[in-house]
């Protein structure tokens, strides 16, 4: 496996995640990433912020957790150490879909299909790829399809360290918060809630109608594509006056004007003598800026861990 020879934090795998170099791997879990999710997204009952929707990192790749289903629940499972998507029921039964041999993305549709079926499970989903660029229904994508289980594990380790990380930060964080992988965009990410709502944007299309009507902060990690190499991102809404303006830690953290995000490249954070101490400064400066000028109260979100947790 390719682990960058630089990396001297002793904090985990910081692998090269370009996507140009394993773009064909990364498109194929992306794509299964939102079958599981649409099955999430059509079964478990409504959450706000889409908090019913994401999927989570386990040991082994990631799962929708469990969803009601009538009088007993499902699982979806992305194996990444078996290369399978597997469909459990809380009645026993369960099936595997293979991720290898390649098959097209409308084999592995059907299949997943016939799963839920067999299972007993109704489930309507809408086939059409969501937040990426081409639409191509999932049922009729037969074009052939390339995987590498060891760029998928490659990532799945980055990953799993980077949610690490995210989740230690956030402890002492006293609100709704949690580490979630966005299958629309296939970005791994941390967001905070203060616990205020606030009125959402109505040009900002139907999905941010119903997940920018909160007071939040959100991080994350999200790949990029053959063009844009990956980077960390992160912001407070709503957006404070002057963010452009605003300078974060650390060294080469910069305000996106296209994205009205802070962003820090990935490879930045990477190369570093310490990336997971760069990492951090990076969500330390944006949660400064929560009180700062986001108004946020800085007592009444502070958690005061219990004593025999507060040394680690």
């Amino acid at each position: 496996m390719i682990v960058d020879s630089t990396r001297n934090d002793g904090a985990g795998p910081w692998h090269v995640l370009d996507v140009s170099q394993w773009a064909p791997t990364k498109q194929y879990l992306h794509l299964y990433s939102q079958m599981l999710g649409k099955i999430r997204l059509a079964l478990s009952p409504p959450q706000p912020n889409w908090m019913f929707t994401p999927l989570y990192l386990t040991p082994r790749g990631l799962t929708t957790g469990p969803i009601p289903c009538v009088d007993s629940s499902i699982e979806g499972l992305l194996d990444i150490f078996d290369s399978s998507v597997t469909i459990f029921k809380s009645d026993g039964r369960s099936r595997r879909i293979p991720l290898l041999p390649a098959r097209t993305v409308a084999e592995g549709y059907a299949e997943i299909s016939a799963a839920l079926s067999e299972l007993e499970i109704s489930c309507a989903i809408t086939p059409v790829p969501q937040e990426i660029p081409d639409v191509t229904p999932l049922h009729e994508d037969r074009r052939p399809r390339d995987y590498d289980p060891t760029a998928a594990l490659r990532w799945f380790q980055t990953s799993t360290m980077i949610a690490g990380i995210f989740d230690r930060w956030r402890s002492r964080f006293f609100g709704r918060s949690g580490v979630q992988l966005w299958w629309g965009a296939f970005d791994l990410a941390l967001i905070l809630f203060n616990g205020k709502r606030v009125q959402a944007p109505t040009d900002r299309g139907y999905i941010m109608k119903y997940d920018l009507d909160a007071e939040l902060m959100n991080v994350g990690l999200y790949l990029g594509d053959e063009q844009n190499g990956p980077l960390f991102y992160g912001y407070i809404y709503p957006e404070p006056k002057g963010a452009e303006a605003i300078s974060l830690e650390p060294r080469g953290s910069a305000w996106s004007g296209q994205l009205h995000e802070w962003v820090l490249g990935y490879d930045e954070v990477r190369r570093s003598p310490n990336p997971k101490e760069a990492l951090t400064s990076f969500l330390d400066s944006i949660y400064l800026q929560c009180f700062k000028v986001g108004g946020w109260d800085r007592d009444a979100l502070t958690y005061e861990l219990p004593k025999r947790h507060q040394v680690r």
